[in-house]
């Protein structure tokens, strides 16, 4: 639980220059989300489903967006993480709360996307920066594997130790602004990328646009398994979801409101950093769309007319081949610059939010003292250690793209529970002076009801 006193309070921004000096939980969000579900996951998804299925990756961005700030509305008000907010929700337990136990196993199937993450930024850097060129050869040959290679190998355990040593010792403010560059520099050469492809012989037509907009159905069954992965994943998943309430806590919401009280001023305090946190989602919100459907159309547009596929260790090979009709030579070494920057963002910000929720979910357990002193302590060494685990997990060879499909598949999965979650936080739980008004709710009723679809159909598609 977050310390919160009333000796940090301080009023909201009135100005919309003051507000934009307080946003940021949103953008770290999105630094994390841009590299596993855009680049990848959206990408694949378009070179198989095609155009058809637009429509899913607009709705997976935007609809996700309410039940977020709604598990943020009730942490930033109480100053209760969301772990420890949904360890008192009723219902079974075995120690803790059953949905905690949930998330553990999605917290696990995160650590295999973070593997082919990691994959991703490993064959980036061998083909920017080849030290042996064995990589580089099992790409020139048709050999469709290259697991072997030892170039990946040797960038994604120096990957893993510089990213332990950067956030053992690195902050809040610090992740931030290398999130931010990060994210800003990729997507706009993604967006102008897509644009620009309209001038080529890879242009799609308006009319196949809007039709990927009128909820179609892709021909091919298969295509819908990367779709439903995509659409755990983009916008925010399940476990980011889970995550952003902490990001706010670290940017200081809860302390800038203070202490829960009856009291007329701490809801009005309440309500102006509400509407900061409200802006701060909805801002990352079109950042990550506007990334997500670029991704998506260039899958599209180029790989699924040229009938490739990105996979295994041909991952981020296939995809700067998407980049060549705009770029021509120069696409590959554009591609690879911008790939190992939203690649290694998600990489830094996944471990350094699974330090902070683990450490969470240890005090939850009473492995450590319920404390922030106690949970900082053991999220530092966390930090340190996660990358390390994700690099022995690259060190197995499993394929990387097939490891974010699956870790893609059980956020989809988890996203209804977490969707209730909100909706008993929202009715139940928030203070009544803090409850939105009956559109909100519609919308976020909305947003918990295609998160049940999407968890339904993905079952029934896995089970099938």
């Amino acid at each position: 639980m977050a310390a919160v006193s009333d000796s940090q309070t301080r009023p909201p921004p009135q100005t919309i220059t003051e507000v934009l000096r307080y946003l940021g939980p949103g953008m770290i969000l999105a630094a994390g989300l841009v590299g596993s579900g855009e680049l990848i996951a959206t990408t694949k998804a378009g070179a198989q489903a095609g155009i058809t299925l637009l429509w899913l990756i607009v709705v997976g961005c935007v609809i996700k967006v309410f039940t977020q700030i709604e598990l943020g509305r009730y942490t930033v008000s109480t100053g209760v993480t969301t772990l420890v907010a949904i360890d008192r929700l009723p219902g079974p337990r075995l120690g803790i709360h059953w949905i905690l136990w949930l998330w553990l196993v999605m917290m696990a199937t995160t650590y295999g996307m973070l593997g082919g993450i990691l994959g991703g930024v490993a064959q980036a850097l061998s083909m920017l920066m080849p030290l042996t060129g064995d990589y580089a050869v099992a790409l020139q040959t048709q050999d469709a594997v290259g697991d072997g290679a030892v170039d990946p190998r040797i960038w994604a355990t120096v990957i893993a130790i510089v990213t332990s040593l950067l956030l053992y010792f690195g902050r809040y403010r610090l992740l931030e602004l290398l999130c931010v560059g990060m994210v800003f520099c990729f997507t706009l050469i993604t967006v102008g990328n897509a644009i620009a492809l309209q001038t080529t012989s890879y242009a799609l037509p308006v009319s196949a646009i809007l039709d990927g907009l009128s909820f179609g159905w892709p021909d091919d069954a298969d295509a819908w398994l990367p779709a439903l992965a995509a659409f755990g994943i983009i916008g925010v998943g399940g476990t980011d979801l889970i995550m952003y309430p902490y990001w706010c806590l670290q940017r200081g919401y809860a302390r800038f409101i203070g202490t829960h009280s009856a009291d007329l001023a701490w809801a009005e305090r309440a309500r102006g950093w509400l509407g900061v946190m409200r802006t701060d989602a909805l801002v990352s919100m079109c950042v990550y769309t506007l990334s997500t459907v670029a991704f998506y159309f260039i899958g599209a547009a180029v790989l699924n007319r040229d009938g490739t596929d990105p996979d295994g260790m041909r991952m981020v090979s296939t995809l700067a081949g998407a980049y060549v009709p705009v770029f021509g030579e120069y696409a590959k070494a554009l591609f690879l610059t911008g790939a190992l920057a939203v690649l290694y963002s998600s990489f830094l910000v996944a471990n350094a939010g699974a330090a902070i929720l683990l450490a969470d979910c240890l005090a939850i357990f009473g492995a450590i003292p319920d404390s922030d002193a106690a949970r900082q302590r053991i999220a530092s060494l966390l930090s340190f250690a996660l990358p390390l685990v994700v690099a022995l997990i690259f060190w197995t060879g499993w394929n990387p793209v097939r490891m974010i499909v699956i870790g893609g598949l059980v956020q989809s999965l988890v996203l209804p529970i977490i969707g209730g979650c909100a909706l008993y936080f929202r009715f139940r739980l928030v203070d009544e002076r803090l409850r939105p008004g009956r559109l909100w709710d519609v919308a976020l009723l909305l947003s918990c009801l295609s998160l049940l679809a999407v968890g339904v159909f993905s079952a029934a598609r896995i089970l099938s």
